[in-house]
């Protein structure tokens, strides 16, 4: 599994899908390889509360349904441990929401961790998974293969060595070779 964090998100309107970005981490091993990027479609209200979830300080005055599902998480005496999006059948990215608690939950999916703490993984969007994720601090891992089938060169990773100039002339130029199509 690859850790990554939220790059960036593109809140698009209409029939345009909103786009979240994820970057792996830089590590030791691969200092010098490029870093990737991950794109993962979805609407605008997930595009809006995974954003919510970033800025804690536009919280809503009343709990959005992610909001509630993390209080439900801490009521039951559990927390989230990861999100980990572990799937990819094109177009369609599937990921695991893994919960670590100490009661005594039954459920198909619980592994014994030790200690009496139990992971359960419970499916779900993965846009929904990253709302729950920023809200509650939790880090997101992508599957060494979905990153190698869907992932491409993060941009950022490599705006972040170029000079500014080198930067207006590569985005100029990609400007130019746009097409509706590449939307």
């Amino acid at each position: 599994m690859i850790r990554v964090d939220i790059e960036s998100i593109v809140m698009a309107s209409g029939p345009v899908p909103s786009v979240v970005v994820l970057r792996e981490r830089k590590n030791g091993a691969t200092a010098d390889a490029p870093l990737r990027a991950l794109s993962i479609q979805t609407g605008a209200y997930e595009a809006a509360s995974i954003g919510n979830g970033i800025d804690s300080d536009k919280a809503a005055p009343r709990p959005i349904a992610h909001d509630l599902l993390l209080n439900t998480v801490k009521e039951l005496g559990a927390r989230v441990e990861r999100v980990e999006i572990n799937r990819w059948d094109a177009p369609v990215f599937y990921a695991d929401i893994v919960l670590e608690c100490t009661g005594n939950a039954a459920e198909p999916k619980v592994s014994e961790q030790g200690d009496g703490v139990r992971e359960i993984k419970l499916d779900a969007r993965p846009s929904d998974a990253l709302a729950l994720a920023t809200r509650s601090n939790a880090p997101i891992y992508v599957e060494d293969d979905v990153m190698n089938r869907a992932g491409s060169i993060s941009y950022q990773a490599a705006r972040d060595e170029q000079s500014s100039q080198e930067e207006i002339e590569r985005f100029d130029e990609f400007v130019k070779n746009l097409s509706p199509d590449d939307f």
